[in-house]
Parts: C-alpha cells; structure tokens; sequence
C-alpha cells in the first residue's frame, strides 16, 4: 500500500512539473516616415486602399484620382503585441494559445476597430506524435501572416509586402480571405521536413456561425523545409453565402486561389519565387494597388442584385537578398495579368510592381531599413496607365 502511495504522488509530481504554463510576450514595433506619391483609378490609395469596385462608364472606362504626394509619419505596416502560452501536459502533448492585435504605432489606433485581437486568437493542442490542432481566429494558410500563413519570408525577400506597394507578392497577387473567424487549423508533423496544413472555418463572415447565410472557408497546403531549401504549395476556397458581402448591391461569386512559393540557400545569397492563379476574387493587389473588378452600371442598380464575376488572373514574383556590410540588401519583383470577368470587353489587365530595400542591423532586436518601392498597371478600363511610388525609412523594434 505505502508503495503504491509513492508512486501515485510521483505521478501527480510528474503531471504537475509537465503542467506548469510557460507565457511569452512578443511583438515588434515599426515607426518611420514615408513619401508616397500616387496616380491611380478612383478609390486605389494607401494604406487602405480600394473599398468598393468602380463603375465602368459607357466607354467602359473608370473614374481616376488625379496624381498626389503625401509625407506622412508612419509606414503602412501594422506593428503587433500578443501573448504565446504554453502548458505541457504531457512530454509529447501540450495546450498552446496564441492571442495577437495589429496597431498603428503613429496614433496608437486599434488595426480593426472592435477586435481587441484581429491578428489571432487561437487555443489547440499540440503533439508532437499526432500535429498541431488549432481552433479561433487566424491567419489563411495563402497568406504570409502569423503562425497559419505559409507565404512569408521564405518565398520573398519582403514577405507578401511591406509598405504601400513595396515588394513581395500581395501587390500583383492578392491577400482575399486574409484572416477568417470560427477557424480550425491542423498541422501534421514532420516526416522528413514534409508537412501537411488544413483550414477550415463555417463562420468565415458578420452572420450566425454555422448557418446557410454564412461563408464557408477551406484550404489545403503542403510544405517541404530543407537546410538548404523551402518549398510551399497551397489553394483555398471561399464559398460566399454571406449576402452581407455585396457592395453596391452585388453579390460575390465562389473564389479560388492556388499560390506555389519557395526560396533557395546559395552561398552568398538566397533566391525566392512565387506563382498564383486566382479566380473568381474579388480584388487583386493591397494597400495602394488594391483594385476591385469594376461593374457594369446594371450591376450597381438599388433594388436589383447582381453577381460580381471578380478577376480571373496569374501572378508571379521573384527576389533576393544578400549582405552588403553589416546589413541586408532585399531586392523584388511581380508581374501579373488576367481579366475582368464582369465583361467581355476592355477586360484585359497587367501590373509590374517591384522593391528595394536595406536593414541595418543596430542589435538582435532593432533595425533601421530604408526601403523604395513602384507600381505600374496598364488596364483597358483605364483612361492611361497608372503608377505610384513610395520610399519608406523606419525604425523597427523587436520584443
């Protein structure tokens, strides 16, 4: 009897070691000053960018807004704090939640008003046996945000962008479906550095989670991490039910997305590229070169709701990066093209955005970087081509 007493209070030692809960602060903090000079279609401007489609006229063009520079204090990229949590249970399992809010470093200003933590909000469980099975608001896996996004700095030097238009793959691609409510994330372990990622979520919009009025999210990723190399390959879905997501009175159709991305180690630098098929999404691009598919007057008509088509369309990127001195040179560049599915006239599209930037190193945790991007698209709908240019120069801190 004393015996097994002893080992039952062993065990509750056991289980009691392994349960204590381990918290960790983190974020980073970007500030700085930018130089932003734009020309382009009505409503494409930074950092928001386009809210709602333009309506083609009877020669098929959109209204534009006229050419601007603004000096401005703030970068266009969201500065984060949040809390990582652990409590192990087990040597193989654990209890993991991650809790994430985007701010404005230059106002303080929430990122989404009303959502203490819009970037994540997730609780699961860990294993390394069995994967990581996780449930809340996160990231989409064809996205280069937080722990579910697979598209980051691995396959481009400025991750999907940084800035208004600076870089990476979201400004000739497109970031739709960015972060989704009532998610579930599972990620398997690794077998040799392959992995698999699944997403899905029945309350990917404003109504009641699990009803027919609400969109449905899915996506499938694989990913193969090597010493040397990376190599990432994902698609998704949106099923739109939502009749909340209509603007003007349009309804959207059923989006998909492939997105194929890596990087290679060569000794004195890495190489990154991306390519993307999208169809059927409602917007290409981010922040300053944010654009929805224009519409027909008809499909803006009060009373009357239409379906809008979206874009059908490619893109694709590649980029480097390599030191120069102490700090890192990063260097990008996109190109897209497709069509507007809304008609089957003055439809054809192509942009070309590209990035060059510098961090300096001043620790382990803070940065300065001076970073310059451009934007180019020439669109049939379009009276002439647009373009747009920024230059960034900022501080970034680490915690």
């Amino acid at each position: 009897m004393k015996k097994l007493l002893v080992i039952s209070v062993a065990i509750a030692a056991a289980s009691l070691a392994h349960a204590e809960s381990k918290v960790e602060l983190f974020g980073f903090l970007d500030q700085g000053v930018t130089v932003l000079h734009e020309n382009a279609n009505l409503g494409m401007a930074g950092p928001v960018g386009q809210r709602a489609p333009n309506i083609l006229n009877a020669d098929g063009k959109v209204a534009r807004n006229g050419a601007s520079t603004r000096y401005m204090e703030g970068t266009g990229n969201v500065s984060t704090w949040g809390l990582k949590i652990r409590e192990d249970l087990t040597p193989d399992v654990a209890v993991i939640a991650h809790l994430e809010q985007g701010f404005l470093a230059d106002d303080g200003a929430e990122y989404i008003s009303g959502k203490a933590f819009e970037r994540e909000s997730s609780l699961g469980i860990s294993s390394k046996t069995y994967g990581t099975l996780k449930m809340g608001r996160m990231p989409a896996m064809l996205t280069g945000s937080g722990t579910t996004g697979l598209f980051n700095s691995r396959v481009n030097p400025f991750g999907a962008g940084w800035g208004n238009m600076t870089g990476g793959w979201k400004f000739v691609g497109t970031l739709a479906s960015a972060r989704h409510d009532n998610m579930v994330n599972y990620r398997s372990p690794s077998f040799g550095g392959f992995e698999i990622h699944y997403q899905y979520s029945n309350g990917a919009s404003s109504e009641t989670e699990g009803t027919s009025k609400t969109n449905r999210y899915m996506a499938l990723g694989f990913t193969y991490t090597q010493p040397k190399y990376f190599v990432a390959l994902a698609g998704d879905w949106l099923n739109v039910q939502s009749a909340a997501l209509k603007e003007g009175n349009w309804k959207l159709k059923d989006a998909y997305k492939v997105l194929l991305g890596g990087h290679y180690k060569f000794d004195s630098f890495k190489l990154f590229g991306t390519a993307q098929y999208m169809k059927n999404i409602a917007y290409i691009g981010g922040y300053s070169t944010k654009e929805f598919a224009p519409i027909l007057a008809e499909q803006s008509n009060k009373g009357k709701v239409g379906t809008n088509n979206g874009f059908k369309a490619w893109a694709f990127s590649t980029g480097t990066e390599f030191k120069l001195g102490a700090g890192q040179v990063k260097v990008s560049v996109g190109y897209s093209f497709g069509e507007n599915q809304n008609t089957t006239t003055n439809n054809k599209f192509n942009r070309i955005n590209g990035g060059l930037g510098y961090v300096y190193p001043l620790s382990k945790r803070t940065s300065i970087y001076a970073i310059t991007g451009a934007f180019w698209q020439h669109a049939d709908w379009q009276t002439k081509n647009i373009h747009s240019r920024e230059f960034i120069a900022g501080l970034m801190h680490r915690f």
